[in-house]
Order: C-alpha cells, then sequence, then structure tokens
C-alpha cells in the first residue's frame, strides 16, 4: 500500500465516524464529536485539548511541536453541519457516514468534517513520522461556524487567544478548480465581503380585506422590491478579484470596460453555470429574502415587511448601502433598518500561504494558476481577520473534482465526497502544512 493509499484509507474511515455525529446546528451538539477527533489524533502522538463552553457544545484543539519559537500555523474546520432538509429525498442515510460507490456519504462530507480529516491526518502522519523541524502547527476544530461562530471562533478569540495566536491561518473556501477555455485555475481566498442584513417596512391602513383603503401596505412593499430589482449594479476592480478577471479574458483592457453584462455573457459561454459565482465578486449583491404580512387572509395589515441580505465588497461600509436604501424609498411611508452587518475581511494577497500555495499548485496541477479571490458568504476566516490575523481559505482539491457539482451538494440533498478526490485532498495538505511550517 502507497503512503497516498494508506492517508486516503484512514481519511475516508475518520470522515466516516465523524459524519456519524449528529452535528446539526442548532443545536450543535459537538462534544462527542470533538472528545472522539481529539481522542483520534492523541492516539497518534499529538497534544489535544477539548473546550466545552455550553452544555454538549464545544471545541476540540491538537498541537503538533516544532523547534522554533515562532508562531504557529493555524489549520481550522469546523464541527457543525447545516440541517439535512427533506429526510425523504436523501439515497442514504446523512448521517450514517457510509463509504459506497466510491464516496463517503453525509451531512458535513465535505462542509466541513471532509476538509478537517484532511488536516488532522496530514498532522497524524506529521507526528508518526516525528517531524518536529521548524514552526509548530496546531488544528482547530471549531464549534457553531454554520450558524456565525459566536460560540466557536469568536469564542474562542476572546476566552482561548493561546489557542488563536498563530503567524497565518488556513481554512475551508477556494481550491476548486476550473477549466477555462485551454486555461485552469483555482481560487484561493484571500478574503470575505461583508453583510448587511435590511428590512423595509411598509405603512397602511389595518382592515378588514372586504374593504380596501388607498394605503395598502403590500403595494407599497411592491413598490420598495420594483426599485430593488431595477438598481443597477455598482461593478468594482481590485487586487482581491481583478487577477481572475485578467485571467479569464486576457485581451480586455478592464481598466476601461463600460460593458460589465458582455463580460458575463463571455464567460458564460466558456464557461456555463459559473457567471452567477463570477458576478458575485465585482459587486454587492442584494437579495430579497423574507415577505411579512397580514396573519391572517382577511385582515389587510397594517404593515407588511421585506427583510434582504446584502453581501457586501470591501471598502462598501454597510452604512453606506443603508443609506441607498433610505434614499431609494425617501417618498414612500417606509422605514428602513440595519437588522445586522458587519465589514468585509481582508487578508494580504502578498503572503508566504498565497506564494507557497502558487508553487505546489504548479506540482499537483500543471499549468493551472492560482488567482486570489473572494468568499461571497462566510467562514470563521472573517474572525481571524478582525482579530488581526491573516486567514486564508484554500481546500486543495484535484483537477478531476467537479467544482460546480460540489456546490450544488453543500447544503443539499445526498452531499458526498469521492474517495479519490478525499485521498488527494489530504496528501495535500499534507504537502502544503510541510511546506509552510518551514
Amino acid at each position: 500500500m502507497t503512503i497516498a493509499d494508506r492517508l486516503g484509507k484512514d481519511s475516508a474511515e475518520l470522515l466516516s465516524e465523524l459524519i456519524r455525529f449528529n452535528t446539526t446546528n442548532p443545536p450543535g451538539d459537538e462534544l462527542a464529536c470533538a472528545r472522539y477527533l481529539t481522542d483520534w489524533l492523541a492516539e497518534r502522538g499529538l497534544t489535544t485539548e477539548v473546550v466545552e463552553f455550553a452544555p454538549n457544545r464545544a471545541s476540540g484543539m491538537a498541537y503538533l511541536a516544532g523547534d522554533t519559537d515562532e508562531k504557529p500555523l493555524l489549520v481550522m474546520g469546523h464541527l457543525d453541519v447545516v440541517p439535512v432538509g427533506d429526510l425523504s429525498k436523501w439515497t442514504r442515510d446523512p448521517f450514517g457516514g457510509e463509504i459506497a460507490d466510491g464516496c463517503v456519504w453525509g451531512r458535513g462530507a465535505i462542509d466541513c468534517k471532509g476538509v478537517l480529516v484532511a488536516q488532522a491526518v496530514a498532522l497524524a502522519e506529521m507526528a508518526r513520522n516525528g517531524e518536529t523541524t521548524g514552526r509548530p502547527v496546531r488544528l482547530l476544530a471549531t464549534a457553531d461556524e454554520e450558524v456565525g461562530g459566536s460560540l466557536g471562533i469568536a469564542w474562542l478569540l476572546d476566552n482561548r487567544p493561546e489557542w488563536t495566536d498563530c503567524w497565518l491561518c488556513v481554512t475551508e473556501g477556494g481550491g476548486d478548480i476550473f477549466s477555462f477555455g485551454e486555461q485552469k485555475f483555482a481560487g484561493f481566498m484571500v478574503g470575505e465581503k461583508g453583510q448587511l442584513q435590511v428590512s423595509f417596512t411598509a405603512k397602511g391602513k389595518q382592515g378588514h380585506a372586504s374593504l380596501p383603503p388607498k394605503e395598502i401596505a403590500a403595494y407599497t412593499l411592491g413598490e420598495v422590491l420594483r426599485r430593488l430589482e431595477q438598481l443597477p449594479p455598482r461593478y468594482r476592480l481590485m487586487d482581491s478579484n481583478r487577477s481572475l478577471l485578467d485571467l479569464l479574458i486576457p485581451d480586455l483592457n478592464i481598466e476601461t470596460a463600460a460593458d460589465w453584462e458582455g463580460i458575463f455573457q463571455m464567460i458564460e459561454a466558456t464557461l456555463p453555470g459559473a457567471t452567477i459565482f463570477v458576478k458575485a465578486l465585482y459587486t454587492d449583491t442584494i437579495s430579497p429574502t423574507m415577505l411579512q404580512a397580514s396573519s391572517k387572509i382577511n385582515i389587510l395589515p397594517g404593515e407588511a415587511k421585506l427583510t434582504c441580505d446584502c453581501r457586501l465588497l470591501p471598502g462598501t461600509e454597510p452604512g453606506e448601502l443603508l443609506g441607498v436604501f433610505k434614499e431609494l424609498v425617501s417618498d414612500l411611508p417606509v422605514e428602513v433598518l440595519d437588522e445586522g452587518s458587519h465589514p468585509a475581511s481582508l487578508s494580504t494577497v502578498d503572503s508566504p500561504a498565497v506564494n507557497t500555495i502558487r508553487r505546489l499548485l504548479e506540482q499537483w496541477e500543471p499549468g493551472t494558476k492560482l488567482v486570489p479571490t473572494l468568499c461571497q458568504a462566510a467562514t470563521d476566516s472573517r474572525q481571524m481577520r478582525w482579530a488581526g490575523y491573516d486567514s486564508y481559505g484554500y481546500v486543495p482539491f484535484p483537477a478531476s473534482h467537479d467544482p460546480l457539482r460540489t456546490k450544488q451538494r453543500v447544503h443539499g440533498i445526498d452531499e458526498r465526497i469521492e474517495l479519490d478526490t478525499l485521498t488527494a485532498m489530504t496528501t495535500r495538505t499534507l504537502d502544503y502544512i510541510r511546506e509552510l511550517r518551514k
């Protein structure tokens, strides 16, 4: 059995075990899973600890010593998973951890227990070989990431700062390899968009539905929706997103390009299905997600409420976009409120992590280019950046791994990961940890 085969076997077996712990958040219940993972690592020579911050809620830590006084490299993944949705639509038990048809099946196989397993097996291999040269390495298996991380990484930053103090951090996000014509590229997440959750509450007259007045809140809300839909996107270039466009359309003068829709049509023609992801890298997005009005069909409500989830590029402050919204509906009987917001987070693009992964990627997948990019959603990296640390999202997927299919599986039905993908992730995670600790 080759080393890669052994690492792949260990990864599949460990991932199968971790999936069997139902860590759906809410409520989380990560304690037993954290204990299993840290016990597994302790048996293989790592120093480990579990911290329980609430009944049955916990994060875990493993530490591989080095021979320098330098701050450790931090690798990180999360233990909690999202709900499974309609269980009747799953082909296999989402918490069965079955190894079948060339895959490990179950909720968390990709997001994020598969990532965590690749990191854990890589560290176990280094401990097995007695690799103590270079900076130390710490692994964090965090709780609560799927609902914002306030009880996970944010809690650790406040209560166990010795766990989070690091040289730099690598966690989930990025690494998918896309083909665009003859060119292949992989994203390396150097930042995450900010967020503004905003509500629009339209005022009207409450009464019996048989006697509709002129002032109907739902009609006002309809006008709000129409205006939001017609807001032109504000596309913007910056260090964290320009590399991708330069790579996709090298002959385009993007400094003067005005026809963004034409650019996206060119991308869609060559890379079908990818445009929705690419667009979100260049503009603030506004998504209407919740509508609330009457509680009974024959009652006209006095208020109707729309809530939108907005994701913001670095450089857009939540208050700035809130001001745009208030101006947009200033002539309507509508109250606009910030229901929760935070700014974007960004790590330096010129980093040893970026340069090391770029060099390794050329070895793993010759001809594939690494491009700095932004995460459109959110991971634990944002809290690390807000605390002053450089944190990056990168999972070393092989080119055989289908990124668009994976995005459908994450948070979807029949989440699973191919065994050959998991093996490649683990061996490449071992490669980059070894290189980054030098």
